[in-house]
C-alpha cells in the first residue's frame, strides 16, 4: 500500500523534518510507503488533472496522510478520487479558530464564551470599536484575543484593560479575529489529547508559570496525565464535530473542573507528546489507516500514564 505525506513546501526546520520522519518510519514499520510531497510540487489548472510537477515513484496514492492547511489542495486530491486524511472540510474547520468554535458550539461541545468581531478588510480597518464595548459586557476582563487563523500560541493575546484590548486589535489589523472569556483556572495551563479514530491514544498536561499561554514552543512545560472521562468525552466530541479522524485537541480546565475545548489542531505536532508519554502518535495513526483502508475494524490501547 503507498501514500503520500503532503506537506507544507515553505515551512523548513529541524522540527517539521523530524516529524515528517516520524510518520514516515511508521508507515514503513507498517509495510506502507509514504512518499514525501510538498505543496508546491503542484501547479496544474483547476479543471486539469491533478499531477505533481516532478515525476514520483508513486503516480497515484492509495491515500494521502494531508500534514498542512492547505485546504484547496486536500480538495482537489479528493475530488481526483483519493481518500484523503483529514479531509479538506476538517482542515479548513480547525485551521480557522471562528469555523472551529462555530462548530463546537453547534455540536453543543463545552467551549469558552466566545464573540466573533465583525470583518473589515485591508486598508480600512476598525475605526469604531463599540463591538468590543458589547463583547466585554459579555465576556468581561481579562479577555482572550485570537487571530482566526494561527498557530503555537503566537496569535493569541490577553488583553486586562479596555486599553489593552484596543492596542492588540490595531496591531491585528484587518485580519479577521474572535475574543472569548478568559478562564481563569486554567491560566498557562491545559490538556493536550492526541485522538486517533475517536480514541484518546495519548494525554499531556501543560502548563507555563510564566504566561497565560502553556504551548511547549513559548516555554510551557510538560508532563503525562490521564485524562478523565469527561475529559476524554469532549477531545472525541471536538474531533466529530470539526470532522477529523486524528487531531491534538487542546482542553482548558473549567470552573467546577468543568472541561472546556479550547482548539482542536488537525495537523498536530506530537514530538513533544512522544518525549512526555512515549506514546508515538503516528504509530497509532498508521495502525488505524491500515485498518481503515483494510476495511477492518480497529482496536487501539489506552494511552499511558
Amino acid at each position: 500500500m503507498n501514500g503520500w505525506l503532503v506537506i507544507n513546501g515553505f515551512l523548513k526546520s529541524r522540527k517539521f523534518n523530524d516529524l515528517y520522519r516520524l510518520l514516515s518510519d511508521a508507515f514503513l514499520a507498517r509495510g506502507m510507503s509514504l512518499a514525501t510531497v510538498k505543496n508546491t510540487e503542484f501547479a496544474s489548472p483547476l479543471g486539469d488533472p491533478l499531477t505533481p510537477l516532478r515525476p514520483l515513484k508513486v503516480r497515484r496514492p492509495d491515500f494521502v496522510l494531508f500534514w498542512d492547511k492547505d485546504a484547496v489542495l486536500a480538495q482537489r486530491l479528493e475530488e481526483a478520487g483519493i481518500p484523503v486524511f483529514n479531509s479538506a472540510a476538517a482542515i479548513a474547520c480547525c485551521d480557522d479558530k471562528i469555523l472551529t468554535a462555530r462548530a463546537l458550539v453547534r455540536a453543543g461541545v463545552p467551549t469558552p464564551r466566545t464573540v466573533v468581531a465583525p470583518k473589515t478588510f485591508e486598508g480600512i480597518g476598525r475605526q469604531s470599536m463599540d463591538f468590543l464595548q458589547d463583547a466585554t459586557k459579555t465576556l468581561g476582563f481579562p479577555l482572550v484575543v485570537k487571530e482566526a487563523c494561527g498557530s503555537f500560541g503566537q496569535q493569541v493575546y490577553l488583553a486586562r484593560t479596555i486599553k489593552e484590548a484596543r492596542d492588540i486589535i490595531k496591531q491585528i489589523g484587518h485580519k479577521d479575529f474572535l475574543m472569548q472569556e478568559f478562564i481563569e483556572e486554567s491560566f498557562g495551563e491545559d490538556l493536550r489529547l492526541n485522538i486517533v479514530g475517536g480514541k484518546v491514544v495519548a494525554a499531556m498536561r501543560r502548563f507555563n508559570k510564566t504566561d497565560f499561554r502553556s504551548n511547549v514552543t513559548l516555554g510551557g512545560n510538560t508532563e503525562p496525565f490521564m485524562p478523565t472521562i469527561a475529559q476524554r468525552d469532549a477531545a472525541i466530541a471536538a474531533c466529530k464535530a470539526v470532522g477529523t479522524v486524528f487531531a491534538g485537541v487542546d482542553i482548558l480546565f473549567g470552573p467546577g473542573g468543568i472541561p472546556l475545548v479550547c482548539e482542536v489542531n488537525s495537523n498536530p505536532h506530537f514530538r513533544s507528546t512522544l518525549d512526555c508519554t512515549g506514546v508515538n502518535m503516528a504509530i497509532r495513526l498508521a495502525d488505524w489507516l491500515l485498518h481503515r483502508l483494510a476495511g477492518r475494524p480497529h482496536r487501539c490501547t489506552k494511552p499511558k500514564r
